[in-house]
C-alpha cells in the first residue's frame, strides 16, 4: 500500500498533532505512504479547513472547476489558467503554517460510477439534463477533488517508485499554475485559500519522472505451502488447540506474505507468526472469519514460525500459503 485517500473529516478546529487521525498520518507517513485528504467543504471563509488535512504529514486537497472559466480576453490571465477555485472549497488561516490546503484539482460536477442502492446521491442527467444516466452520479465537493490527487500520486509512483509524500508534494506544487479570482478586482489567491495552486498533472508526472533513479518493480514469488490440522479446542480452557509450521524466507525479500484458510466462519481460529529469534513479530485475530492473513515488512532471511491456534473449533484442517515480494530493477 503506498497511497491513501480520506475524503472525509471536519473543519474549523485548530490542528492538533496529538489527534489519534493525526498520529495515524504520520505513523502512515513514516512507513513511506503518501496520505491524502479533502481540504473540506465549508469556504468561502477562513479558517475553514479539515484539520485532519492540516498535518505536515499528508496533502491537503482543495476543489475547483475542471474547466477554465477565466476571463482569457484580460491580457493577465492568457496564460492557460485550468479553473477557478470552488466557493466551498475550505480556506486556511493567512500566515498560518500549517493551515492552508496544499493543491487544487477538480472538484466540481465530477461524474462518476454510483451504487443504484444509495439513495444520497441523484442520478446524473446526461449533459443535456434530460437524458437520466442512472448508474452515474454528478457531484461536487472536495471530496471528489481528493481521488483525482491520489490518482496523480499513482502516476507519480509509476514513473518514480522512489518518492515519499515529500517528493510528491515537491513535484506536484512546483509544476502548480497561479489561481485568480473570477469577479470583481483580479488578484492572485493567496497560499491559504489555494496552496499552490491548480494542480498540472502532466507537469508533475514529467517532474516525478525526471528525478527518477534506477526503476524499480515489485516480483512476487510462492514459497512452499502446506496443509495442517489444529485439533478440537474446548471454550474456556487455558490452553488453545494448535498447529506450528516453520516457513523459511529466503535473502533480499522486501515482504512476505503468509495466510491461513480453513473455510469455517463457525470455527476462531488466530493467526502467529514468529521471527527468527522467536520473538512474536506479527499476528491475526479476525472473528467470524474463514482464514488469516499477515505481511511482514522487509524479514530477515531464516526461519519462521507459524501458528494457526484454535479457540472454538472441532477438529479442523487448513491450508497455508506463504509468498515474498522482491524490489528489483525494470529492466
Amino acid at each position: 500500500m503506498r497511497i491513501i485517500s480520506n475524503s472525509w473529516g471536519t473543519s474549523g478546529s485548530h490542528f492538533a498533532p496529538y489527534n489519534p487521525i493525526s498520529i495515524a498520518s504520520k505513523r502512515a507517513y513514516d512507513f513511506g505512504m503518501i496520505v491524502n485528504f479533502a481540504a473540506g467543504n465549508s469556504g468561502p471563509n477562513n479558517d475553514t479547513l479539515n484539520p485532519y488535512s492540516a498535518s505536515p504529514c499528508v496533502i491537503s486537497v482543495g476543489a475547483g472547476h475542471a474547466k477554465n472559466t477565466m476571463n482569457v480576453a484580460n491580457p493577465r490571465l492568457r496564460k492557460g489558467v485550468p479553473g477557478e477555485l470552488a466557493s466551498f472549497s475550505s480556506r486556511g488561516i493567512p500566515g498560518d503554517q500549517f493551515h492552508f490546503p496544499d493543491i487544487v484539482l477538480p472538484g466540481v460536477n465530477i461524474v462518476a460510477a454510483r451504487a443504484t442502492s444509495g439513495p444520497i446521491v441523484e442520478p446524473y442527467l446526461g449533459k443535456d439534463g434530460l437524458s437520466p444516466e442512472p448508474m452515474y452520479s454528478s457531484i461536487s465537493g472536495t471530496s471528489m477533488a481528493t481521488p483525482h490527487m491520489s490518482g496523480l500520486t499513482a502516476l507519480m509512483l509509476e514513473v518514480n517508485p522512489s518518492l515519499n509524500l515529500d517528493g510528491v508534494l515537491e513535484a506536484v506544487t512546483s509544476t502548480a499554475n497561479p489561481m485568480y479570482t473570477v469577479s470583481g478586482e483580479i488578484r492572485q489567491l493567496q497560499k491559504h485559500e489555494v496552496g499552490a495552486g491548480y494542480a498540472n498533472a502532466y507537469a508533475a508526472v514529467e517532474k516525478a519522472a525526471s528525478t527518477a533513479g534506477t526503476r524499480t518493480t515489485v516480483e512476487t514469488s510462492p514459497l512452499t505451502s502446506w496443509t495442517g490440522t489444529v485439533g478440537t479446542a474446548v471454550d474456556g480452557t487455558p490452553i488453545a488447540a494448535e498447529h506450528n509450521h516453520t516457513v523459511s524466507v529466503p535473502t533480499g525479500a522486501s515482504a512476505v506474505r503468509i495466510k491461513t484458510d480453513w473455510g469455517n466462519p463457525a470455527y476462531d481460529l488466530d493467526l502467529y507468526v514468529y521471527d527468527i529469534t522467536g520473538k512474536l513479530i506479527a499476528s491475526s485475530a479476525q472473528g467470524a472469519s474463514v482464514a488469516e492473513e499477515v505481511v511482514i515488512p522487509n524479514p530477515a532471511a531464516g526461519s519462521y514460525r507459524v501458528q494457526l491456534k484454535g479457540w472454538l473449533n472441532a477438529q479442523t484442517s487448513y491450508k497455508g500459503t506463504a509468498e515474498i515480494d522482491k524490489i528489483v530493477p525494470v529492466q
